[in-house]
């Protein structure tokens, strides 16, 4: 959650992007609900500097915790969400770029662990962390979470490419359009193997002159370690980096909702 959000300026002017709402709850917030859902107990949020209020909205608040039945579900989502995991914050430090959160927050776990994005979400019947977390038990090693787009979109992300076995064969972070031979992109949903961390401490910055986490990646695949591509299964991914996508997640989520459901499509029929 170290970004700077500078699509969504003015607005992240004072708030992070991760805690931009879709609807009554920060886009975070589905992220950790995700987490929980798929087994997780221990999160460790990686931010940047001015960020407490991240700390604050996943804090215990007495005033808001209520018994169930007691008042409007919405008053307890909060405590609800914090009930489950332990939390702990570490200020990225190091280079921009996605990679650089993954290592911090890699030198104090032990094992593998899940890192996220906090800005991309996934709606699927199975919590995709959960997905993830059992195709890392058959296979080990680095397992990608990763979903077809169009071809034209490809150049905005991690190109991959793969075996029929589902094992990586090829990585590319943000290929140049001449250069796409996959509509196969990875997002922000991994499984790691504590030995990305020194990988990444020896990946040179890449594009743009940030630390890539695909970079590393690509470094340990070459190496000999073994990476896998795990598809969304009876789900999609949603960015919510910039206003468009973001727009897009909020009416797929507005339309899960079977209270808001009707209303927001009369809404949208009366404009």
């Amino acid at each position: 959650m170290a970004g700077s959000g500078t699509r969504f300026l003015p607005a992240t002017k004072s708030i992070p992007k991760e805690m931009v709402p879709i609807v009554d709850r920060p886009i975070i917030h589905y992220v950790v609900d995700e987490m929980v859902a798929s087994g997780i107990r221990d999160i460790v949020f990686v931010t940047r500097h001015e960020t407490n209020i991240i700390e604050h909205y996943f804090d215990s608040v007495p005033a808001m915790e209520v018994d169930a039945g007691d008042q409007d579900d919405r008053l307890d989502a909060p405590a609800r969400t914090n009930q489950s995991p332990t939390s702990t914050f570490l200020r990225q430090m190091g280079p921009y770029g996605n990679g650089t959160p993954a290592m911090n927050g890699g030198r104090v776990l032990k094992g593998p662990f899940v890192y996220a994005f906090g800005d991309d979400l996934v709606s699927a019947s199975v919590p995709f962390t959960k997905q993830l977390l059992e195709k890392h038990a058959a296979t080990g090693g680095v397992v990608l979470g990763v979903q077809e787009v169009p071809q034209k979109d490809v150049p905005r992300y991690g190109m991959v490419e793969t075996d029929p076995t589902g094992r990586v064969t090829r990585i590319v972070e943000k290929p140049a359009p001449e250069d796409v031979t996959s509509n196969l992109v990875s997002f922000g949903r991994f499984v790691l193997p504590p030995e990305i961390v020194p990988q990444l401490e020896r990946t040179p910055p890449g594009r743009g002159g940030e630390l890539w986490l695909m970079d590393a990646i690509e470094g340990y695949r070459r190496a000999g370690g073994d990476v896998f591509a795990c598809p969304v299964e009876g789900g999609q991914w949603f960015t919510t980096g910039d206003p468009r996508n973001y727009l897009a997640a909020f009416v797929h989520y507005v339309l899960e909702r079977d209270d808001l459901r009707d209303d927001f499509l009369n809404l949208i029929r009366s404009l």
